[in-house]
């Protein structure tokens, strides 16, 4: 026989048993991946119950319990600035059983911190954008301000004069305070106050010009009538400001705000993500109560797909790092 028909024949006996033992595995990994999930999934919080962050994270759960036939179990894992529940995640198998529900923090902690035992970008899998509220302007009703140009000239003719209110150090309103002053030629002066109640009561008084909080938290006082949104951050009007023009709208190329998203350790089987990803975008589509809930907190559904969350992820986290490297803001 020729040698090299032998090897031939040997080469394709081989190939065809492999063949066939991947054709008898095909069932069970498909059974492996339908199975999921066979045991309650823990979605961790890296904040105190009670905030913006932890209500949509309940919700959701909430909602993925029903579609998913196992308990979305919400634990809460605050402290050093998120690291404590990001780091719980990371280290975690990657079998779709332990998630976060990330924020803004996860994409500007790596600015804000030296170092941080894990890496946002090698030591996580991104699901889905879950939701955004955009940050907008605020400044008390007595404001000689009632356009976003007039105060952008009053500060310019003033550098240094005007005061913004925020909620700390590194805080997202700081945070945007300082990409607006970027984007838009100006200069204030950052006034600290320990949380988002007083940073809002002083610009209320008057004590402070501005302030800039998400939606939710100033919706109350629009309504009261104690307070005027000059902007908001957003690519559009937003439905729950409808009378608000954006920034863009404006001049000013302003678009960020609080997100929401979730997260799984780097290595998750992609059909995990993928069935993750298309539960919640089920959710959104055909339960109403969810996106009404949503924009309760202040915010909107985002959805989208693991890529394009990925994607925005690098995009946000290179944003704040340039921000806070230029403006030499150091975390609490």
């Amino acid at each position: 026989m020729n040698p090299s028909s032998s090897r031939s024949s040997r080469f394709t006996r081989r190939a065809a048993c492999a063949a066939v033992a991947l054709l008898a595995a095909a069932p069970m990994l498909g059974f492996a991946q339908a199975a999921y999930p066979s045991r309650p999934i823990k979605l961790i919080v890296p904040f105190a119950p009670g905030g913006g962050v932890d209500g949509i994270a309940r919700l959701l759960g909430e909602k993925l319990t029903q579609r998913l036939g196992q308990p979305i179990v919400v634990e809460n894992k605050p402290g050093a600035g998120t690291t404590i529940g990001n780091q719980l995640v990371a280290r975690s198998a990657p079998d779709g059983y332990t998630l976060l529900m990330a924020s803004s923090s996860f994409t500007t902690g790596p600015g804000l911190f030296r170092s941080l035992p894990y890496n946002t970008e090698r030591d996580f899998t991104p699901v889905i954008m879950v939701a955004n509220s955009p940050a907008v302007m605020v400044v008390g009703a007595a404001s000689e301000s009632n356009t976003l140009a007039q105060l952008v000239n009053k500060a310019k003719t003033q550098p240094g004069g005007l005061t913004a209110a925020t909620y700390g150090s590194g805080s997202t309103p700081h945070l945007v305070s300082e990409l607006f002053q970027q984007l838009s030629g100006t200069k204030f002066l950052n006034v600290p106050y320990n949380g988002g109640s007083p940073a809002m009561l002083s610009t209320l008084s008057g004590e402070t010009d501005m302030v800039f909080p998400t939606v939710l938290p100033a919706l109350p006082h629009v309504k009261s009538g104690k307070v005027k949104v000059l902007a908001i951050a957003s690519t559009k009007r937003s439905a729950l400001l409808p009378g608000v023009p954006t920034f863009q709208e404006q001049g000013v190329a302003l678009e960020t705000g609080t997100w929401f998203g979730l997260v799984a350790p780097a290595g998750t089987p992609a059909a995990i993500v993928e069935r993750l990803n298309r539960e919640v975008l089920a959710i959104a589509k055909d339960d109403a109560s969810f996106t009404k809930k949503l924009n309760d907190e202040g915010a909107e559904f985002t959805g989208g797909t693991s890529a394009e969350f990925g994607a925005f992820l690098k995009v946000d986290q290179e944003r704040w790092r340039k921000v806070i490297a230029s403006s030499g803001i150091k975390a609490e």
